[in-house]
């Protein structure tokens, strides 16, 4: 309906409008509400309004301005479409995962917001997706229908503030089933993110009647006590194993170790436990744990001290597993030790001679010297252990009381001094006394490192130069049960092991 009204702009009095025969006019807004203002200029001929005038009389009236008001016209309510996702959670936890289907056949139902009336009801399709239909803005619940009355709901907001991946329906109280509710704008024209998780009921899998683990299996001799299982190291038998609670507080079970040191001990359900190998004797060890590179095949399982001394760590197994076989370990048997060999006293010798050419090894025809001091002395040059004077060979040995290191000192005869030391390749040969006479070691060989399976050397011999006749001194040895020969020297003048150095002429 159009309402017209005709406004008199001298007097401002509102009359009804009659008969238009001209016009113009102009558009703009209005109070809100779309308005036409037309400035009308009426041309009222005589004939309209004064029947019996002159046709051709002209009558001019004053402009007037009518206002034409159209009401505004009411949209026709849009419904509002809910939805849209039932799934199958799969893992309970509320929150819409990969790989977590959606559930075909689920009843989805929108009602008003006291749960009394009905709006709309719809089934969920293969992938789970439904769309129910509020018939205006307001306050809504969506209710969800459980399949089975053994399925539950998830529970509800727990995909960490996502509400695209949330479950939205209440899975207990007075409002399960139902979403909290929803309130509906009226520019709002659907809602997508209104979901349920769904919590099947599925027969539970029938549980395998437990199958008791076999532990084992080697207890060795540890030869080197290294820890390792290594090439030649045998199995010992008539070992006790045995299998324990983990707070070893319980025995379950126990095995003897075969002949070649295997065993086996039963636990009776998965679970945690400790196996426990009693040594053979209070005078064995066990060998360290966990030293053979990581290999778990070849190293001793057993604490070899502490509070669980005798005792693996904690072995937890699982339902799955049904043996371990590397529950191993290495024992340090106590023998009697071997008894050690009386030292045995090392001959060390043997030659000194006249080295004619002066060229510091042996040549034919060059003469042992007779009558010269050889004296054992510690390495450090500290100690005389031992004396000797060569014989009419040149000839010669002292005695070393043990295994160990020592030094050899010739005193040279007045007017004599030594040939060149370590000369050629052959040992036998040459001269093996330092012959410099500026070094600290003049007239000593080097370190002479013996070992202990060593009953002789030698090859110990020192060249001598510009030997003139010297008189043989008598050497006198006390018999002893000792290693060590005491020598006793008749005093001879020239023998109190002063060193004589050769004429230097420039």
């Amino acid at each position: 309906m159009v309402e017209i009204i005709q406004i008199n702009p001298i007097n401002n009095i509102a009359l009804p409008l009659f008969l238009v025969s001209e016009r113009s006019y102009a558009m703009r807004k209005r109070t809100g509400r779309l308005g036409l203002v037309i400035m009308l200029s009426i041309m009222i001929f005589a004939s309209t309004l004064i029947p019996h005038a002159d046709v051709n009389a002209q009558v001019t009236f004053p402009t007037f301005i009518f206002t034409i008001i159209f009401p505004t016209p009411t949209r026709t309510p849009t419904p509002i479409n809910l939805g849209n996702f039932v799934w199958d959670d799969l893992d309970q936890d509320g929150r819409q995962d990969a790989g977590e289907p959606g559930m075909p056949n689920v009843t989805v139902q929108v009602w008003n917001s006291a749960k009394t009336f009905l709006y709309d009801s719809d089934v969920t399709d293969a992938n789970g997706q439904y769309t129910v239909v509020a018939p205006l803005a307001g306050d809504y619940r969506v209710r969800v229908v459980l399949p089975s009355v053994s399925d539950q709901f998830s529970p509800k907001d727990l995909a960490g503030g996502d509400n695209l991946l949330d479950s939205d329906i209440n899975p207990s109280g007075t409002n399960s089933g139902f979403t909290d509710i929803i309130t509906i704008a009226s520019n709002v024209i659907s809602i997508t993110s209104i979901d349920a998780g769904i919590i099947k009921f599925r027969t539970p899998t029938p549980t395998r009647t437990p199958t008791p683990i076999n532990l084992g299996n080697f207890v060795w001799d540890d030869l080197d006590q290294d820890g390792r299982q290594d090439a030649g190291e045998p199995g010992l038998p008539n070992v006790t194993v045995q299998v324990w609670n983990s707070a070893k507080t319980f025995l379950y079970d126990s095995d003897v170790t075969d002949a070649n040191g295997q065993y086996s001990v039963v636990a009776p359900l998965a679970g945690d436990y400790r196996v426990r190998v009693v040594l053979p004797s209070v005078s064995d060890q066990f060998s360290p744990k966990d030293l053979a590179g990581g290999s778990d095949t070849l190293d001793s399982d057993i604490n070899p001290s502490g509070t669980n001394l005798g005792f693996t760590d904690i072995i937890t197994i699982a339902s799955n597993v049904i043996s371990i076989s590397s529950i191993d370990a290495g024992i340090i048997k106590f023998r009697t030790p071997t008894p050690t060999r009386t030292p045995t006293p090392i001959n060390l010798g043997n030659f000194v001679w006249h080295d004619l050419d002066e060229d510091g090894i042996q040549d034919a025809g060059e003469p042992g010297v007779e009558g010269v001091v050889v004296q054992l002395w510690n390495d450090a040059k500290t100690q005389l252990l031992d004396t000797a004077v060569t014989n009419a060979n040149g000839n010669y040995y002292v005695v070393a009381p043990l295994a160990g290191d020592y030094r050899l000192r010739v005193l040279l005869p007045p007017g004599a001094g030594f040939s060149p030391i370590n000369q050629g390749a052959d040992d036998t040969k040459d001269s093996d006394f330092t012959s410099i006479i500026i070094s600290s070691n003049y007239g000593f060989t080097g370190t002479i490192s013996i070992a202990s399976n060593v009953i002789s050397i030698s090859s110990i011999d020192a060249g001598l130069t510009n030997v003139t006749p010297f008189p043989t001194p008598t050497v006198s040895i006390t018999p002893t049960s000792t290693p060590t020969r005491t020598p006793t020297q008749t005093p001879v003048a020239d023998l109190d092991e002063k060193v004589y150095l050769p004429l230097l002429v420039r």
